[in-house]
């Protein structure tokens, strides 16, 4: 989203594609096949993705534990991006690293180098903790910028670099507020079951507590809970239940079309120390389309409720919100998991009207990602 809003405000943008997070398995049919993938796009050299924007996907040693790997991978990336900048005609180009596994390219930028911290990487269950925690403080250290997309991130970011930012998740407001117009309609996607919805957009990973989905199902039999979204973890659990429907991925232009059949959206996270420093983009994205929301009590959807991210970086007033259970903007927090199905079935039992929904929808105007765009910008302006 980020690479887009900058091709849109006129930028060029070379994406990269990044180095992997952990050792590959052989074994694993599914990372053999992301292996695949990389070669044929590495062999495809620098294209064209659309307008202003081009990728490229350099071969990599995909071994983050080894230093003489990150080294050698380092000179790699250096050199085929070099290359790339100059045969497209870049000049002064600025680096924004997303992923902590690259320091060694970041301290040997020329230009302008930014480090965007969005999860604590130290705290997923399937990388080394220690080699992600070094690693994303050399980053740290390595940037002129940070970029924290939490406040969790910003406050261990800073440890190392003053000169770090908070800029919270934006959303695409026109593409998710169209969700009003199949609301009119009456429009349903076909693979949608009939009846009251429950509905979740996401990966289905580590961090989505599916005892709490199986709850939610039990304690609600008359409804439908949806999920959308890629899983990466077993889900055998939730197929145990009827009323759960798991549908897999769908295309981003379809999205406003499911989320206009929700009756509720949920962000079923586990709290733990990495769900603290996230930043759920569908929370914003079911806001503009406006979904009533129910979360689990993460930190930034508190911060998103309440607008303490704006105080923090604008100096804007910070509502009272010392309960929990209040609701407020379309957001209902629960503290466990029997208060969450509670927020649920008050939420399908009292429906929004239209004013309240499209309320709701008003209050994202603000968080687009030309809105967070601009905010990067102005960080990098003046100091190239």
């Amino acid at each position: 989203q980020i690479a887009l809003e900058l091709a849109r405000q006129g930028h060029r943008v070379l994406w990269v594609e990044g180095a992997g997070m952990r050792t590959p398995s052989f074994g694993s049919s599914q990372d053999r096949g992301r292996i695949l993938r990389k070669v044929r796009l590495a062999f495809r050299g620098v294209e064209k993705d659309r307008d202003r924007i081009w990728t490229m996907s350099p071969v990599i040693f995909p071994f983050p534990s080894s230093g003489l790997a990150r080294r050698i991978n380092a000179m790699i990336y250096r050199s085929a991006i070099s290359f790339a900048t100059a045969r497209l005609g870049f000049i002064r180009p600025a680096l924004i690293n997303f992923l902590p596994t690259v320091p060694d390219v970041l301290a040997s930028w020329n230009g302008r180098k930014v480090y965007y911290c969005v999860d604590r990487w130290d705290a997923f269950g399937r990388y080394d903790s220690g080699l992600m925690s070094g690693l994303d403080e050399r980053c740290c250290r390595a940037a002129d910028v940070v970029i924290a997309s939490s406040r969790d991130l910003y406050d261990r970011c800073m440890k190392f670099n003053p000169d770090t930012h908070l800029i919270a998740h934006g959303v695409d407001y026109q593409h998710f507020c169209s969700s009003f117009r199949f609301q009119v309609s009456g429009f349903r996607p076909i693979d949608l079951p009939a009846g009251r919805t429950i509905g979740f957009i996401g990966l289905i990973s580590e961090w989505v507590d599916q005892d709490l989905l199986v709850n939610i199902a039990g304690e609600i039999p008359d409804c439908y809970v949806v999920l959308i979204g890629k899983a990466d973890v077993s889900t055998d659990k939730l197929k145990g239940s009827r009323n759960i429907h798991i549908l897999g991925p769908k295309p981003f232009k379809e999205l406003p079309a499911y989320i206009a059949a929700f009756d509720v959206g949920i962000i079923p996270f586990v709290v733990n120390d990495l769900t603290r420093a996230v930043n759920p983009i569908k929370l914003r994205e079911m806001l503009a389309a406006g979904c009533p929301v129910v979360s689990t009590d993460l930190p930034e959807v508190r911060a998103c409720l309440t607008g303490e991210e704006k105080k923090f970086n604008h100096g804007l007033t910070r509502m009272d919100t010392d309960d929990a259970r209040r609701v407020t903007g379309g957001v209902s927090i629960a503290r466990d998991r029997a208060e969450f199905v509670r927020l649920v079935k008050a939420a399908l039992d009292n429906p929004l009207a239209r004013e309240q929904k499209k309320a709701i929808s008003d209050g994202m105007k603000g968080e687009t990602w030309e809105e967070k765009v601009r905010q990067i910008l102005a960080l990098l302006g003046g100091k190239q």
